[in-house]
């Protein structure tokens, strides 16, 4: 059962940092990019210090609070914003399996920092998005690399990891998203490694 003022709370403080940015920026994709970046930094710095120990499993349950309050303004301004309108669907599947994973975090905390270090690659995308938009190509192209190694390391490499552990479990249910999950990421990467070799195949 989740504690509803702790979720008010880290909605209202997800809500105060994409304002802050939407009041200097003054545009929603950009706004939203920096405070994509600001979640992705935070959640996926706590999946690490709760898997060195470095931080208790009550420490790391605010930070997964504050990633559902980061869903809640996500799932606003994409249903709402009609800049955003085009990416709607993916958003709301996404979000729904972040929204499943969040709730086995009591009983699973474990499995679930594991997953959440997946933000880790989110840091280089988000990077890149933001030096294109400030016309710095050539750091785009070093942020396209690093989130490129990063997306396989944390969302090919430790999912399957993760997935194949949970599979030796057998409980269905974990294996069901962890499947869908893994899957998503599978097919992202497919789509990223297609991109680059057209890429690369323009260049030779």
């Amino acid at each position: 059962m989740f504690n509803l003022k702790i979720l008010i709370f880290t909605t209202l403080i997800n809500n105060l940092i994409y304002n802050y940015f939407e009041s200097k920026k003054k545009n929603v994709c950009l706004s939203l990019k920096y405070t994509s970046l600001v979640h992705s930094i935070i959640s996926s710095l706590g999946g690490i210090l709760f898997k060195l120990n470095l931080i208790s499993f009550h420490t790391e349950e605010y930070i997964v609070y504050y990633s559902l309050g980061y869903i809640i303004l996500d799932l606003k301004l994409y249903t709402f914003e009609k800049e955003l309108r085009n990416e709607i669907y993916i958003t709301y599947f996404h979000h729904l399996l972040f929204y499943i994973g969040i709730k086995y975090y009591n009983t699973e905390p474990e499995y679930y920092a594991s997953l959440i270090i997946t933000e880790i690659s989110t840091i280089p995308l988000n990077l890149m998005w933001l030096s294109k938009y400030h016309n710095n190509y050539k750091l785009a192209k070093i942020y396209s690399v690093v989130f490129y190694l990063s997306f396989f390391l944390f969302r090919i490499v430790n999912c399957s990891y993760v997935m194949a552990d949970i599979y030796k479990n057998n409980d269905i249910k974990k294996i069901y998203l962890i499947s869908t999950f893994t899957s998503l990421n599978y097919y992202w990467f497919f789509l990223m490694t297609k991109k680059l070799i057209l890429k690369l195949k323009v260049k030779l």
